[in-house]
């Protein structure tokens, strides 16, 4: 009888142990989706509606780059914070088709009139990329 609580004891201690020290590290407050579309250059979608975990003061900007690295997409800008310009996604650049093309964001169907570096997104939001030539 000893024998059979001893073991069941043992065998909550193992079980309290095991679940009490294993560590939640999703610190990830919900997540964007990132889209990159160059169709107005025929050059098609980049990306498609790519997920990247949210943490509490994540810019457009943020999100932006770390989708690009996890795809390896190759993004340049210039400036920083508030004067953060994206000049290039995947080889297309700024006035690459006409002196008036570039790169534009959206989020959730709007574009922001702020810089992509400044603009902190929420859960769920869904961020676009566009390709402009006007």
């Amino acid at each position: 009888m000893k024998r059979t609580v001893y073991i069941i004891f043992l065998l909550c201690l193992i079980f309290v142990l095991i679940t009490g020290c294993t560590k939640d590290t999703d610190l990830s407050e919900g997540y964007v989706y990132v889209t990159i579309d160059a169709t107005k250059a025929d050059k098609g979608i980049i990306l498609s509606e790519y997920a990247v975990s949210l943490k509490e003061g994540t810019t457009v900007f943020d999100v932006t780059l770390a989708a690009c690295k996890d795809n390896k997409i190759h993004m340049s800008s210039r400036g920083t914070k508030v004067t953060r310009y994206v000049e290039g996604i995947a080889g297309l650049y700024e006035f690459d088709c006409g002196p008036t093309s570039g790169w534009i964001y959206y989020v959730n169907g709007v574009s922001p009139s702020v810089g992509s570096d400044t603009y902190e997104i929420e859960d769920k939001d869904q961020i676009k990329w566009e390709y402009i030539i006007e």
